[in-house]
């Protein structure tokens, strides 16, 4: 069995950028600070590890309490942002995932740094749920959450002897790169949606490359059965 580990945002769809800014609008509500400007880059970032880093910016630490609040609020208010901007699934993603649904050999996953709420509040509004979603509440470091994803895999199907070769990561960030090699598992990156350069991202040595998914589903399983 093959398993194929979806990131979703820049990779499956883009929000045209409601999640930063249903987080600003948390931010605004709970400190009252306009127009916040996040100080490291989202894309690739678990929402722990954004949530964290900007309760460090505005209060200087990061305290339970005030994740909790941010986290919270940010639910609340992804649903109207997601709904005002103007966001869109990426090229081919909807026949590839039909395509893969049931196919043997093959089992369609998720590894998001998505909290598991914002990544069903995302997946429901572009009209298709998760199969199985591994999310950022879990880990601030996306290499951990790969190491948990294989290890419920393991779990969940101890019958087989799954390791990382036996996993393809689709992403679009260098984190997702590095995700992937946590755990030997292969990276494809797509550029489609992506905020890195071809080049940027294969200064961190992905598996492949490739523009955007294929036109036909069946040259992506080509793809990887030749791996």
């Amino acid at each position: 069995m093959k398993y194929i580990f979806w990131d979703i945002d820049g990779t499956l769809l883009l929000t045209g950028l409601a999640g930063a800014d249903a987080l600003r609008a948390a931010i605004r509500e709970l400190f009252g600070v306009e127009n916040f400007q996040f100080s490291h880059p989202l894309a690739g970032a678990t929402d722990s590890q954004i949530i964290k880093q900007i309760c460090i910016d505005i209060k200087g630490r990061c305290r339970t309490f005030d994740a909790a609040n941010i986290l919270i609020n940010y639910h609340r208010l992804l649903p109207k942002f997601l709904k005002e901007r103007h966001g869109h699934l990426m090229p081919n993603v909807t026949k590839t995932l039909a395509y893969f649904e049931g196919l043997e050999g093959f089992k369609t996953c998720l590894l998001t740094g998505n909290t598991t709420t914002g990544a069903y509040l995302k997946l429901q509004r572009y009209g298709f749920d998760s199969h199985y979603a591994v999310c950022g509440e879990l880990s601030e470091d996306r290499s951990e959450l790969a190491k948990i994803a294989l290890r419920r895999l393991q779990v969940m199907h101890p019958e087989e002897e799954i390791s990382g070769s036996d996993i393809f990561l689709i992403g679009d960030t260098p984190n997702d790169i590095i995700c992937a090699k946590a755990i030997g598992a292969r990276c494809l990156a797509v550029l489609a949606g992506s905020t890195y350069t071809k080049e940027q991202l294969a200064e961190h040595e992905p598996w492949k490359i490739i523009d955007k998914l294929p036109d036909e589903p069946q040259k992506l399983v080509q793809l990887f059965n030749e791996a």
